[in-house]
């Protein structure tokens, strides 16, 4: 089979740098670097050759696709792109040979090309993908499992082009076709999915200025989430985000209103330091709203959990310090290598402490303010003293 007119990887392609910050491998870069050279000699080697006399009906666009996770695991999606329209280009002129036959493997292929698409930010191209997903959706099963991810992608992509209009149309119709299907298979719960399609539409409501329609969206994925016991964090983060929204809309008795009532609900549920960034911003929003005593018992939570994560991060830290073994013989890595990555170590270790400590330290802050409102004066102050000693 000849080349397609589109460009194809080339050898000359592969002498590049790998940057140490996109690279997803295990092993040395270059041991993956001449794993994508192998492949794409394999790839270059049955391109010239009939389909008929490849080792199986489908070695190119195979080899293609193997290729394509090489260069994604090195960063290069660029190329991967490049492999990936190549396999999609092959499996279309197989597929017009062989009516109907390679219908799925066109579906794998386009999905698989809007993942690297996205990587490279080219969102135009990535939503002619979904939108050419979602057509083959009304005939082709696979293209049927995918339409979900398809339709969730549409709306974000839309949003990342600016479409903001079109983005809201698409949430909605998300948003609709989730519903219907969970009717028809008698569903008495949302799930992940609906919850997600909902949180989108309400983002897209909110950047076209219907701020109270968001809210309203908001308080369903909220209470969606209150029914999954192991999602305290999203329903935090959600009422957080709903209360802003009430306030924005001018429900500013309601804001306060709900927020006290989840505070109320949530004494059930068990905190952890996930929870401490919501806690915090919630004692904030309630100080602003003029509910200094509410605010102080969710300041103090917050207060708390970022001590607590706090402890945790010097501890690792300290652990990771004082270990002694880290240079041991590896037969994968280099010497060079093994140093760096422990410098790298060590560097995001004392960035997570850093930004633990200097999180409690705003807590504590906010925790002063609702002291002082409240005319707590010596609790205020003793937090305000421990503050200053936390990295600003």
């Amino acid at each position: 089979m000849d080349e397609p007119d589109a460009e194809v990887v080339q050898p000359a392609m592969l002498v590049r740098p790998v940057d140490p910050a996109r690279y997803w491998g295990v092993v040395r870069p270059d041991k993956t670097v001449r794993w994508a050279a192998d492949e794409l000699e394999l790839v270059r080697q049955l391109r010239g050759r009939s389909p008929d006399t490849w080792p199986s009906p489908t070695a190119l666009p195979e080899a293609l696709d193997q290729l394509a996770k090489w260069l994604t695991e090195l960063g290069w999606d660029d190329l991967a792109c490049l492999a990936r329209r190549e396999e999609l280009a092959v499996y279309r002129t197989l597929s017009a040979d062989r009516l109907g036959l390679f219908g799925d493997k066109i579906v794998h292929a386009l999905a698989a090309l809007r993942r690297s698409l996205m990587e490279c930010r080219r969102y135009e191209e990535a939503l002619e993908v979904v939108e050419e997903l979602l057509r083959l959706s009304e005939t082709n099963r696979s293209a049927q499992v995918e339409a979900p991810d398809a339709r969730y992608w549409r709306t974000l992509l839309l949003a990342r082009l600016g479409r903001d209009q079109e983005a809201v149309e698409a949430a909605a119709e998300a948003v609709t076709e989730i519903r219907g299907r969970l009717r028809h298979t008698g569903a008495t719960s949302a799930g992940f999915e609906l919850i997600h399609a909902l949180t989108a539409y309400a983002d897209r409501l909110d950047k076209v200025g219907r701020v109270a329609e968001a809210a309203e969206v908001s308080a369903e994925v909220m209470a969606d989430w209150w029914l999954k016991a192991d999602s305290t964090v999203q329903f935090l983060q959600t009422l957080d985000l709903y209360s802003e929204r009430l306030v924005r809309s001018g429900q500013t008795d309601q804001a306060r209103a709900c927020i006290v009532e989840a505070m109320r609900k949530m004494r059930r549920r068990k905190r952890d330091t996930y929870q401490a960034g919501a806690w915090h911003n919630l004692g904030v929003r309630l100080l602003a709203l003029g509910a200094p005593k509410a605010a102080l018992s969710a300041g103090e939570q917050a207060v708390q959990l970022y001590r607590d994560r706090a402890r945790a991060h010097q501890e690792r830290h300290r652990e990771l310090e004082a270990k002694d073994d880290w240079d041991d013989d590896d037969h994968r890595y280099s010497e060079a290598y093994v140093r760096k990555r422990r410098h790298e170590e060590l560097k995001s270790s004392r960035t997570e402490v850093r930004r633990a400590e200097q999180d409690l330290r705003d807590a504590l802050i906010v925790l002063s303010a609702c002291l002082r409102r409240l005319g707590r004066v010596d609790e205020a102050a003793a937090a305000d003293t421990e503050a200053t000693i936390l990295p600003g």
